[in-house]
């Protein structure tokens, strides 16, 4: 490739800017994954709006008719894989008492009495066991909610946020009863437990707006109780004047404190507070500082985080500029789906900066710009096409996989 053409591809690239000092503003990531922390059974605390299945109707229907035709084959996995559940702690049940309570929970009517004395009258391993159940099958969710509730009745708390997570959300096919759910997550709170705390305060945020001050009474519980995404939402709150009147001093003093434990969203946000200069009195912007809490988000995961470090070390902003550690940050957060670090990372290989130069590779991240949709993904496909249109190539219109 002659110079000229080098340089007129490297002119249809960009490092994408949204501020003067390079900020993007991370979206509120809460996802409702599934996790296995001991004190709060399988489902992470729900802070988004749209937490429940489409068409739960549906759903109920195909699985009830789907479990009447069902066996301990169709629900639980291989015995190898029952087996490491045991070597790894997840359940102290043998193979064969794991099948046998499939087969009591698939008959019409269950007999609770004779899983209790299965389980020794130990109901965690009821929790522990309907975990499993849930992760490892797609007929798992009614069958697991038997035994949340029935661990539930029996004073496991592990259970009780399960099973009231559930029915909150109608997960998986199971029937839906917000009020029921909302009912044991508020006698769960009661008691001090901090996950159905964050819980139910997003909930009353989200359909109670009159009662901000219990829910941030629900927050602070649970944020001195250890959850770091408390305080994190609530220097989201002040920050934003969600519910509450703006106070950014407020939002800041929270946003420390979540960032404390290590929270990626509240280190995140002093990092945007430093770098605007609203972090201090003397409205001075802090670069070198911003930066130290945008590197502290970007490790933890956060691709907002490794986007903004990644602009960073490209323009030495509180940094020295470095194109290779610019490039490697990119590529953590467009492994993520990040579109914007996408198409820097993109624009990187196309000028050879901080990586070897190499089209091809500047072409793949393009595409996976392009999926992304919107309009960085109607942006990224211009630049596809011009790059196309640089090499002499015509414009490759299978379906992007």
């Amino acid at each position: 490739m002659s110079t000229t053409t080098h340089r007129s591809v490297q002119r249809i690239f960009f490092i994408a800017k949204r501020s003067r000092c390079s900020v993007i503003i991370p979206k509120r990531r809460y996802a409702t994954t599934r996790t296995n922390k001991a004190s709060m059974g399988i489902f992470e605390p729900f802070l988004n709006d749209n937490i429940s299945d489409k068409k739960p109707v549906e759903k109920q229907v195909l699985l009830k008719d789907m479990l009447s035709k069902a066996t301990i084959k169709d629900i639980l996995p291989e015995d190898e894989i029952l087996n490491l559940a045991i070597e790894t702690n997840q359940t102290t049940l043998s193979i064969d008492t794991q099948k046998e309570i499939v087969s009591l929970l698939l008959k019409d009517s269950i007999d609770k009495e004779k899983i209790l004395k299965l389980v020794n009258d130990t109901p965690t391993e009821l929790t522990a066991f309907g975990n499993i159940l849930l992760r490892s099958s797609k007929l798992g969710a009614p069958l697991a909610l038997e035994l949340y509730k029935l661990g539930m009745e029996n004073g496991d708390d592990r259970g009780a946020f399960s099973y009231a997570n559930m029915i909150y959300r109608g997960y998986g096919g199971t029937a839906k009863n917000e009020e029921e759910g909302i009912k044991v997550m508020s006698q769960l709170a009661q008691k001090g437990h901090p996950y159905a705390q964050l819980n139910l305060a997003a909930i009353i945020m989200r359909t109670q707006p009159d009662r901000v001050d219990a829910a941030i009474q629900l927050y602070q519980l649970a944020g001195k109780a250890g959850l770091d995404k408390a305080y994190s939402e609530l220097g989201r709150m002040y920050r934003l004047g969600y519910g509450v009147h703006q106070d950014h001093k407020k939002a800041i003093e929270f946003f420390k404190k979540g960032a404390q434990t290590g929270n990626p969203q509240s280190n995140f946000m002093l990092g945007v507070y430093c770098s605007s200069g609203l972090g201090n009195d003397e409205r001075k912007p802090d670069q070198e500082k911003a930066f130290k809490h945008f590197q502290k988000a970007a490790v933890k995961g956060l691709a907002e985080a490794q986007y903004n470090v990644g602009l960073r070390y490209l323009k030495g902003h509180g940094v020295e500029a470095n194109h290779f550690n610019a490039a490697e940050f990119f590529r953590m957060a467009a492994l993520q789906g990040f579109q914007l670090a996408q198409i820097n990372l993109a624009g990187m290989y196309s000028e050879g900066r901080g990586v070897k130069h190499d089209l091809d590779e500047a072409r793949v991240w393009l595409q996976k710009a392009v999926e992304g949709g919107g309009t960085i993904g109607k942006d990224a496909q211009k630049r596809l096409d011009e790059l196309d249109q640089i090499q002499g190539k015509q414009k490759d219109k299978c379906n992007i996989m």
